[in-house]
């Protein structure tokens, strides 16, 4: 399907008057493709469009050499690429040309490195209908470490994979809750039990999701910065429209990512349409959800991706919002649980996924209704957005240290206080020697639940999620534990607000240590009462 351009146009007088490099030219021949946008001294392009005499596109930036760099590689099949390309890099033993965001024309896509025929190598995650498969890759194949999820299953399965065939050990981790651990070569099971995952299985498969969230990180900073810069190329072509608005508007130059489009997604995304990921491009997808939406809402077809697009978008996510605020059902809920988060930037909290498992809806103490961006229930994580903006916010520092003094807020048993307490780093592994997980002793108790867990110097290093069974360690041991509780480390943490392009802030090395009040006004300013309504 023809991507439909309609954004940012350049006057088509601009470039017909000069045909020559440097500067602005219009439909100039280059090689194997027309060229429009500014170029430089040799008839190198800097930015713009190129059209391809086979009916490819790219429009983007250009590197010193005048190869295709950073911009929106467009096949003639209709998919496209947001990425990086004519570099030369090695990651994990492949050799790559290019990384970026490979969106294909029936709607999945592949966040990864790839080679000279764009195939997935190295490291990267494919994405489907269904499920995914993210790990090591060569030829689009899993061929490492890796782990494939399965939606209809409801399962996931992390192994080492040969040409996408799991080969050793897989580790399956279901949504109910089970894992179990077999032995597999070429995808046909060995053996027909089936055992738990525990003691050392249970540190391997911790190595293994480590080492996928570590790698999925880097990767995703890569490709946040290719599309900010193709962001700063939409602004580059706003500024020479603005300069020739006065003129005409014919023109073949225009930037298939969109601000607009990108909105429109995202609302589209509230509403349950299905997208993929909010790009800012108007492909297969996106423009089948939005012609769902002008039938569902029964607007006229065809009409343009404007922003009276998104003034319709905006009164029918409020009109959701409103009726599932005042609906009978709502009004019969009553609290069923309660838990703390805590603001990483003036709008996103962190908490636990377990705080708002199973939730009708959730407010702070205000009964201001708190909106979910994200939930990872494996790594029991949770991101949440909030209404009131909050000038007072937590900074990211390290992971903990072995014997280092912490500070832990939260809002037990419901309270509508603040309960801050003090303790240190007791162990560097959490529940079955768990290594995204550590132990601390601060007094924890039920709605401790996704609070903060801060340093001396007042900055984040986990968060708390779990204490001991106090009952269960005396039954089995005669005696009571004494302050054995449980955090998510912040590497975790981090991992997913970068996952979500969520800006947080970083401590700032050797930071001067604060005065116990201190950290705890801080965590007071910063920490809210989550309400679960059933």
């Amino acid at each position: 399907m023809k991507i439909r351009i309609f954004l940012f146009l350049i006057s088509f007088n601009l470039f017909s008057q000069n045909t020559d490099c440097p500067g602005y030219v219009f439909d100039k021949q280059l090689e194997e493709y027309k060229f429009t946008g500014q170029c430089t001294e040799g008839d190198l392009p800097v930015w713009g469009v190129a059209n391809y005499d086979n009916g490819a596109s790219f429009q983007g930036f250009f590197n010193s050499e005048g190869s295709i760099s950073k911009g929106i590689l467009t096949l003639t099949s209709g998919a496209y690429i947001i990425g990086e390309f004519n570099i030369s890099g090695e990651f994990l033993g492949s050799k790559y040309s290019a990384v970026g965001r490979f969106v294909f024309s029936d709607g999945g896509y592949a966040e990864s490195y790839f080679d000279d025929n764009l195939l997935t190598v190295g490291f990267g995650i494919i994405s489907y209908d269904g499920g995914y498969h993210m790990g090591m890759f060569s030829d689009d194949l899993l061929n490492g470490v890796g782990v494939k999820r399965n939606d209809t299953q409801g399962a996931s399965h992390y192994s080492t994979w040969i040409n996408s065939k799991a080969n050793g050990i897989v580790y399956s981790e279901y949504d109910d809750g089970q894992s179990i651990q077999n032995h597999y070569i070429n995808d046909e099971a060995i053996g027909a039990n089936s055992i738990p995952i525990e003691g050392i299985a249970d540190d391997q498969l911790a190595e293994i999701k480590k080492f996928l969230n570590l790698n999925y990180a880097e990767l995703m900073e890569k490709i946040s910065n290719i599309e900010s810069a193709m962001d700063d190329f939409i602004v580059l072509i706003d500024e020479a429209d603005a300069q020739i608005e006065a003129t005409t508007t014919r023109s073949k130059f225009a930037s298939k990512r969109s601000l607009i489009v990108k909105s429109a997604q995202e609302l589209l995304t509230v509403l349950g349409y299905k997208l993929g990921k909010a790009d800012g491009i108007l492909g297969p997808l996106t423009i089948s959800a939005i012609e769902a939406f002008r039938q569902d809402q029964d607007l006229l077809t065809g009409l343009p991706v404007d922003e009276k697009l998104l003034v319709e978008l905006q009164k029918q996510v409020r009109k959701e919002s409103n009726a599932e605020k005042n609906s009978p059902v709502s009004r019969e809920l009553s609290i069923g649980g309660t838990g703390t988060g805590f603001f990483i930037n003036e709008e996103i909290l962190v908490t636990n996924a377990h705080v708002i498992d199973n939730c009708a809806y959730l407010t702070n103490s205000q009964n201001n209704n708190l909106n979910i961006v994200t939930v990872d229930k494996l790594n029991d994580i949770a991101l949440l957005k909030s209404p009131i903006l909050s000038k007072d916010y937590i900074h990211l520092d390290d992971d903990p240290e072995l014997g280092e003094l912490v500070y832990v807020a939260g809002f037990p048993y419901n309270f509508d206080t603040l309960n801050f307490t003090n303790g240190a780093v007791s162990a560097l592994v959490g529940l079955e020697k768990n290594i995204t997980q550590f132990q601390f002793t601060a007094p924890i108790q039920p709605g401790n639940s996704g609070g903060p867990i801060l340093n001396n110097s007042g900055n984040l290093i986990g968060v708390a999620f779990a204490r001991i069974d106090d009952m269960s360690i005396y039954e089995n041991t005669g005696s009571l534990p004494q302050n054995i509780n449980y955090g998510i480390k912040l590497d975790l943490i981090r991992d997913t607000l970068i996952e979500y392009d969520i800006l947080y802030s970083q401590a700032r090395r050797f930071q001067a240590k604060l005065s116990q009040e201190d950290i705890a006004q801080l965590a007071k300013d910063s920490t809210i009462l989550i309400n679960c309504f059933k």
